[in-house]
């Protein structure tokens, strides 16, 4: 029994360095893990945020178009008035 003893301090002793070494790199792993996270994060962010200007360019641009096939259409609208008024004066 007096060998028991021993070994039992010696494994106290070890089982709390060998966890500390198991909490720390465990710490490490989650610091890292947390790190990418909120790089990740920001980096969705970010993209949200281009797509949001990107949609808003879309937006603005569907616009113009709409503004200008309306233009176009009064240009040919009035280029039909013209025509008209053309070949009423040829009689």
């Amino acid at each position: 029994m007096t060998e028991e003893i021993p070994l039992k301090d010696q494994l106290e002793k070890t089982v709390p360095e060998e966890e500390g070494n198991l909490f720390g790199a465990l710490e490490e792993k989650i610091g890292d893990l947390l790190t990418k996270y909120q790089e990740l994060t920001r980096e969705k962010d970010k993209m949200a945020a281009e797509v949001d200007d990107e949609r808003e360019k879309r937006i603005r641009l569907e616009k113009r178009m709409e503004l200008l096939s309306q233009d176009r259409e009064n240009v040919k609208t009035r280029i039909d008035q013209l025509l008209h008024r053309l070949r009423s004066v040829d009689l």
